[in-house]
């Protein structure tokens, strides 16, 4: 059986996809490989809406910032929507307005450098969610600050994820695996053989295919954010890409995050926000919430949501 899967993959925003899937008796092997190309072009749509490394009809938000309300479209416009609820939801440990230091680190990074004291204060000035001002009627949103910038690099990956596994379903596919470089969704039918097998990267080894855990999963999302991506060293200090939005500076106490949940997105985004939160805030905010995840600290400590301890339970 094993022999017999069908797998490919496809380089977008700036990782690896990855889509597999049992090939059953109604779809064809050449017809199965035409419907996995139109997700990975619907992920490439995704990125191309909402990438801010280039002029897109999202990053039109930030080139008008301080200037003008940019109208953008209902698919820009709810997603910005929904990551400003979920800044609301999460304390401001997840807020798409880190740009504005992101887009600082970003042009260090180039350069192999880190910004002094004073440009994190200024750039850290302008993280606040609550400042981004958004027209229902209009569909505009407006920064009111001209260097406040945004981006959502926090959530766009999971939405593209949810997109592209949409319309593999859509177009009658199951019992498949669709994977955006860490952010992975996977279907399975009632009858299907087995569940899908899926790891979680080891945050202490700098082999990207070496894993710490691994679960069956028949359908839903897994999604881990982890310290080990986009590093920066200087000075002896690594400094990362998960930016705490209340400091401009990269979260410490925490090297990995997965959370499981029905899409995603919401997997995404809820890992990178309890990333940010850390240790004592974020397993508060997971059991106060009903989450199944679990957490891996800077000392190699594993520890679970009380949700993940019962499902456990309910499976031996």
């Amino acid at each position: 059986m094993d022999k017999q899967i069908i797998e490919i993959n496809s380089k977008h925003m700036g990782g690896e996809f990855q889509f597999k899937i049992y090939p059953g008796s109604v779809h064809g092997h050449e017809e199965i490989k035409e419907i996995a190309r139109l997700a990975f072009n619907e992920v490439a749509r995704v990125e191309d809406l909402l990438t801010d490394f280039r002029p897109s009809p999202f990053n039109q938000i930030n080139m008008k910032a301080g200037i003008a309300p940019v109208e953008v479209d209902e698919e820009v416009f709810q997603i910005i929507e929904r990551s400003l609820k979920l800044s609301d939801e999460t304390n401001g440990a997840f807020d798409i307005s880190f740009a504005s230091v992101g887009h600082l680190w970003r042009e260090h990074k180039r350069a192999s450098t880190t910004p002094n004291e004073s440009e994190m204060k200024e750039a850290a000035s302008y993280i606040d969610y609550k400042s981004i001002e958004l027209d229902h009627t209009k569909s505009t949103v407006f920064l009111p600050h001209r260097k406040m910038r945004i981006g959502l690099g926090g959530i766009g990956k999971g939405y593209a994820v949810d997109r592209g596994f949409e319309l593999l379903k859509m177009r009658g596919l199951s019992n498949f695996y669709f994977n955006g470089s860490g952010d992975i969704r996977v279907d399975s039918r009632a009858d299907a053989p087995r569940a899908w097998q899926v790891g979680v990267r080891n945050p202490f080894s700098e082999d990207p295919t070496k894993s710490c855990a691994y679960f069956k999963i028949h359908n839903g999302a897994l999604a881990t954010s982890g310290n080990y991506n986009n590093f920066i060293h200087k000075l002896g200090k690594a400094y990362h890409h998960i930016l705490d939005p209340k400091t401009g500076s990269s979260s410490r106490d925490l090297v990995s995050v997965s959370i499981f949940s029905e899409t995603a997105e919401r997997a995404d985004t809820t890992a990178t926000s309890i990333m940010i939160m850390g240790q004592e805030r974020g397993l508060e905010f997971m059991n106060k919430n009903e989450l199944n995840g679990f957490i891996i600290n800077e000392n190699g400590d594993v520890l679970r949501s009380k949700k993940s301890h019962q499902i456990l339970e309910q499976s031996i």
